[in-house]
């Protein structure tokens, strides 16, 4: 497979080892396109549950993400057993990052994807994982509540478990214990001011190519005050999570000194789509050679 950037990093240099830690529906599909801008050939999206295979690939690599995939009727939880508490030690050499967002913005947001993620289903898969058809449907089913606080922890949604408050003391611990870098999408600007402080990377021309897999504008929500505040008061803990996340990024972000101005780009525009055309074409010369 063509990588569509390439690799950034000088020949010989060695590159401390990034982890991007992708919750569901926090501005995370930018982010990737950004690393994978920034890492090229060494950037690798990690699709396994198993913690050798993580160990193995986080050595081939210098940046991986962690996220969540369909497997025809098999969800993979990329966290499910990394962030076990004894398997902490893996991230311990490792830049470590997560983006966490506003708890009710984050869930409405899921419900939309998840619409429009069951209507691309087939078979098995469709019945496996059918969604409400309302909000408020997808309000009764505690799956759907506390998702980002249940991907830290690499808690799947069925798991038949319910998280408790001492499931977000453990998840703070971990945040604390293993020094994660957390960005806030509502503050998306620092938040990749953060990143390039920390790893010393620079976005090139400073422009970030944005990635919105889900298009339903708020406007069109239609989702009222009162609803909005059952979603927050379900979503308890990942409330907990989100406030715990702004102080501490306030700290990180303190003495990261001013942030620049970013240029937020459509992955459809002209520029991108040109950009992308050239270095594919390059790339492809180069496997000639």
């Amino acid at each position: 497979m063509l990588k569509p950037f390439p690799s950034k990093s000088a020949a010989g240099r060695q590159r401390d080892k990034v982890v991007f830690l992708h919750c569901l529906k926090t501005g995370g599909t930018t982010f990737s396109r950004v690393l994978q801008r920034l890492y090229g050939d060494s950037y690798t999206f990690f699709d396994d549950e198993a913690v050798d295979a993580f160990a193995r690939t986080l050595a081939a690599y210098d940046c991986m993400e962690v996220h969540t995939k369909l497997r025809g009727d098999q969800l993979v939880w990329g966290t499910k057993n990394i962030m076990k508490e004894s398997n902490w030690g893996l991230l311990s050499g490792a830049k470590v990052f997560v983006m966490f967002r506003d708890p009710v913005e984050c869930y409405i947001s899921n419900f939309y994807q998840t619409q429009k993620t069951a209507k691309t289903l087939k078979g098995r898969a469709a019945q496996t994982w059918s969604s409400p058809d309302t909000l408020d449907g997808c309000l009764e089913d505690p799956n759907y509540s506390n998702l980002q606080l249940k991907f830290l922890l690499g808690v799947k949604p069925g798991d038949d478990r319910v998280l408790t408050d001492e499931d977000l003391r453990s998840a703070k611990r971990l945040i604390s214990t293993l020094g994660i870098n957390v960005g806030i999408l509502e503050r998306y600007d620092e938040s990749l001011h953060l990143f390039e402080h920390v790893t010393g990377s620079r976005i090139p021309l400073g422009i970030v190519v944005i990635r919105n897999k889900n298009r339903v504008p708020r406007a069109q929500r239609g989702v009222d005050d009162a609803k909005r505040q059952r979603i927050r008061n379900m979503n308890a803990l990942d409330q907990g999570l989100y406030d715990f996340a702004k102080t501490l990024f306030g700290e990180q972000i303190a003495g990261c000194g001013p942030c620049p101005r970013y240029r937020y780009l459509s992955e459809n525009s002209i520029f991108v789509r040109c950009r992308d055309l050239v270095t594919t074409v390059r790339a492809r010369g180069a496997l000639r050679r």
